[in-house]
């Protein structure tokens, strides 16, 4: 009759056991989905965030004076003027901050 008692009680804990643990392991699996779900329907992250920074990024890479930013469709041309007196025109690209033109 102990025995008995014994194994049930046994069977019993390992049944609650293995309960809390699948429970713990799908609520944690489901927080997981949560996230990669949310960071795909986040806005991209942008490198360069205003025509102000592309401005300053431009000035910093050419020197000179900063004569005209313009919004494009994924970033921003900047027009400057170096003290030589020669005007460069480059695009910044908003999303890797990657500077083109001004050759």
């Amino acid at each position: 009759m102990k025995l008995a008692l014994s194994l049930i009680f046994i069977f019993a804990i390992t049944v609650s056991m293995s309960t809390i643990a699948q429970g713990s392991f799908f609520s944690a699996s489901n927080t997981i989905k949560s996230n990669q779900q949310a960071k795909q329907n986040a806005k991209p992250q942008l490198s360069v965030r205003s025509g102000k920074q592309a401005a300053q990024m431009a000035k910093g890479r050419y020197g000179g004076k900063v004569l005209k930013v313009q919004k494009k469709k994924s970033g921003y041309r900047v027009k400057l003027i170096k003290t030589d007196g020669h005007i460069v025109s480059v695009y910044v690209d908003a999303k890797t901050g990657r500077i083109s033109g001004g050759q």
